[in-house]
């Protein structure tokens, strides 16, 4: 995005995990575009970091927050840097900054990622522009409650130094595209049918994908075991990490998209990508591909839309009623309209083109409209000290209503359910939030309701060919004959010896629901004494909705109890276990 004044420039630098903090990144950049600066948009990771610190332009970080508080995984190895006590305490003193986090106030850690580099800036010297702005996925408009109004105070900040030179384009002027593509003169039609082999990734090939559920439970919950190719060369992974995939687009979808965009014809037309210097480019696309590889591989096109491709959908729509109901949906005004026909139904983006007939997409402007498929995270339920070339998962096929005629269903759990067996996938091993004690005989209390027990299926067994026995898990579903999830190993763990095990199947009493945090009330003699004569380190896993809350209740009550204290008293108890990493969570929505 050129500016009229080389001095103008803007650096935006984000941490994302799903593509929220990518996106807001982006479009950052179009209305810094507007107001007349150069802007490079950046994974904080794939910066030079003496761009950082040489402090030549002011820097826009945006960061997500994922796990437990944590960082994205584009944003680790730069956070790391900074943490360095080697960096001198003023090395920052001539950089202006701004930091928006993306969090979901309903979690204790709360936006961590964002706070704690706006602390760490601060502590180097950086000069903020603007307050910390802090995006709420609890907000009733989204993160956008808070950015909008966020936005407004950035730019009225950075226009008071850097004065316009001339008028705001206005909003009907479209910007820029990010890449040149087109396709390829006197170009035969070709066909890619696999991703490039990625740096840090690893071929597997499917070899089992067995349904864990009853066939007439509602919820479909499937183990899957992926067999990696390279025997000589096993990576490690440890208790509790996750594999990472990124799923592809079925090709009746793509088909049906192409179609829709009237491209079919030239789907296989062999396409030439040029980035600009302002943009981060996906390193693993061939630079020569074709459109259909790109929207298998690299487009979700059955993401639901935000409110960007709202924005970038306005120019291209050639019907006044569309164009005016565009421009709604991109508004800060229409922000409620827009959850109403797209957020809450979750309307994928494949429907609201079918829902929008007049609106056409050109070529050069796919990189800005439609949003790349995202990489998944898995628990992996194998251990690699047991079976090092298996990697076992855990995976409940995502399949809801709404009021969609059609299911809503998971890009990847989808992709998933279909495969077939021997196919190969790329899949990468990440660090999961928890981590088994270092000594072998200290106690492990875990608590996983449903597909919580993923990660514990590692733990156990680990722990049991280190011949660690002092296990201890609550485990919880709706009924011991429906989804009791890996029973028979469970069962055979508490035959041997390893395993102390205690269910709540919450549907199988009629007079009442019995969820884990009672079996954990229940055994609270049990429970007190494992944390505190034998130092026990708790983990909890599962649903984040509200499960985590109720389940710390428990245990504050526990300690309560058998501590005879009052509540503030357990509740700090909890919090100081919290703190020395006895206590962990691993949740999500």
């Amino acid at each position: 995005m050129a500016s009229l004044d080389g001095d103008r420039r803007l650096l935006v630098l984000y941490g994302s995990q799903t593509g929220y903090a990518q996106d807001s990144a982006h479009r950052i950049a179009r209305q810094g575009w507007r107001r007349h600066f150069s802007v490079r948009v950046q994974a904080m990771d794939q910066i030079d970091k003496t761009e950082v610190f040489s402090a030549v332009c002011p820097i826009i970080f945006v960061c997500s927050t994922t796990g437990q508080g944590e960082e994205p995984d584009n944003m680790k190895r730069f956070w790391r840097f900074l943490l360095r006590k080697s960096i001198p305490h003023d090395a920052l003193d001539g950089l202006s900054f701004a930091v928006f986090g993306l969090g979901d106030s309903s979690y204790q850690k709360y936006n961590f990622p964002a706070k704690r580099l706006f602390r760490r800036l601060q502590q180097l010297g950086a000069k903020p522009i603007v307050p910390r702005g802090d995006g709420d996925d609890q907000h009733y408009l989204g993160i956008d409650g808070a950015l909008d109004p966020w936005l407004d105070m950035l730019w009225d900040a950075l226009l008071l130094r850097y004065p316009l030179p001339e008028p705001i384009v206005p909003g009907s002027v479209i910007p820029y595209p990010s890449f040149d593509v087109a396709f390829v003169s006197n170009g035969k039609q070709v066909s890619f049918n696999k991703v490039p082999a990625t740096e840090g990734c690893f071929l597997a090939r499917l070899v089992a994908a067995d349904r864990l559920t009853a066939r007439d439970h509602f919820q479909d919950i499937r183990h899957f075991r992926f067999e990696l190719d390279d025997q000589e060369s096993l990576p490690e992974w440890g208790p509790g990490d996750c594999a990472v995939l990124r799923p592809e687009s079925l090709a009746s979808d793509v088909s049906r998209f192409l179609e829709r965009m009237g491209w079919s014809e030239s789907a296989d037309l062999p396409l030439s990508i040029t980035a600009h210097d302002s943009t981060d480019f996906p390193h693993w696309i061939p630079s020569c591909t074709t459109l259909r590889w790109l929207f298998t591989y690299y487009f979700d096109i059955m993401a639901v839309p935000r409110r960007s491709f709202f924005e970038m959908l306005y120019y291209f729509s050639e019907h006044e009623n569309e164009k005016e109901r565009l421009h709604d949906f991109s508004s800060t005004e229409g922000q409620e309209e827009l959850q109403t026909y797209c957020m809450r139904p979750r309307r994928t983006i494949l429907e609201v083109l079918d829902d929008l007939p007049h609106s056409r997409v050109p070529l050069a402007y796919i990189f800005d409209v439609f949003p790349p498929i995202t990489e998944r995270s898995f628990s992996i339920s194998s251990a690699s000290a047991v079976t090092p070339n298996l990697v076992d998962l855990t995976v409940a096929i995502v399949n809801y209503k709404t009021i969609m005629q059609a299911p809503r269903v998971g890009v990847c759990t989808k992709w998933l359910a279909q495969m077939p067996l021997t196919h190969r996938v790329q899949l990468r091993f990440a660090k999961g939030t928890m981590r088994l004690p270092v000594d072998n005989s200290t106690p492990i209390i875990m608590v996983g309701p449903g597909t919580g027990i993923a990660a514990f299926m590692s733990f156990m067994y680990k722990r049991q060919s280190d011949g660690a026995n002092s296990n201890y898990m609550f485990f919880g579903c709706r009924n011991e004959n429906k989804d009791f999830l890996y029973q028979e190993q469970l069962k055979q763990w508490v035959t041997e010896g390893s395993l102390h095990l205690f269910c709540a199947f919450s549907r199988d009493q009629e007079d009442q629901k019995v969820y884990v945090q009672q079996r954990i009330r229940e055994q609270g003699d049990l429970v007190w004494s494992l944390i505190n004569n034998f130092g026990a380190t708790i983990f909890v896993s599962g649903n984040a909705n509200r499960m985590p809350d109720d389940v710390r209740q428990a245990f504050i009550d526990v300690v309560k109890s058998h501590a005879n204290i009052d509540e503030d008293a357990a509740t700090s108890y909890i919090q100081s276990m919290i703190k020395a990493r006895r206590y962990q969570e691993e949740c999500w929505y």
